[in-house]
C-alpha cells in the first residue's frame, strides 16, 4: 500500500509541478501571440550566439513552430490528476483503478520526452558539431543558473 501511494504522490507532483508551470506562462489564456513572441525571441539569441547561417535559422524557425499541442497536455494532466483525486481508497478496485491511472500518467510523461528528444534529434541535424557544444554549453550554463536559484529541483545550497 505505501509504495502506490508514493507512486501517485511522486505522479502527482510531477504534474502538479508541469501544470503550475504551464499555466503560468499561459496564464491560462489563448497566449499564441505571446508564444509566437517569445520564439521568435529564443530565435534571435540562438542565432547571434551560435552564429547560425540564413538557411540553419530558416530550418529552425520551421522546427521551433512546430505545433505543440500544450493545452491538450494540459488538459490530460488536470483530468488524470482529478481522475486521481477523485478515488474511492476504500473501493475493492481502488488498487487497479490506481495502476491504470499511473500507467496513463507515464504514458503521458513518455510522449512529451519522445517530442522533446524528436526535436532535439532535428535541432542537432540542423547544427554544425561547433555549434552543438556551444549550444550544450549553453544550456548547462542556464540550467547551473536555475539549480542555483531553486528552480527545477536544484534547491539551494542551504551550507
Amino acid at each position: 500500500m505505501r509504495k502506490p501511494m508514493m507512486i501517485v504522490l511522486t505522479t502527482l507532483a510531477l504534474a502538479g509541478t508541469a501544470s503550475g508551470l504551464a499555466l503560468a506562462h499561459g496564464k491560462g489564456g489563448d497566449n499564441d501571440e505571446r508564444q509566437q513572441r517569445h520564439q521568435e525571441k529564443r530565435l534571435e539569441h540562438m542565432s547571434e550566439k551560435l552564429g547560425l547561417s540564413d538557411e540553419q535559422r530558416a530550418q529552425m524557425k520551421e522546427l521551433m513552430a512546430a505545433p505543440a499541442d500544450r493545452k491538450a497536455d494540459r488538459d490530460e494532466k488536470r483530468d488524470l490528476q482529478r481522475q486521481i483525486r477523485e478515488l474511492d481508497t476504500a473501493a475493492a478496485d481502488y488498487n487497479q483503478r490506481l495502476d491504470g491511472l499511473i500507467e496513463q500518467a507515464q504514458q503521458q510523461l513518455g510522449e512529451q520526452i519522445r517530442e522533446r528528444q524528436a526535436k532535439h534529434q532535428a535541432m542537432q541535424e540542423i547544427l554544425t558539431d561547433e555549434q552543438e557544444k556551444k549550444l550544450a554549453e549553453m544550456t548547462n550554463k542556464r540550467m547551473d543558473k536555475m539549480e542555483h536559484h531553486g528552480r527545477h529541483g536544484g534547491g539551494r545550497d542551504k551550507s
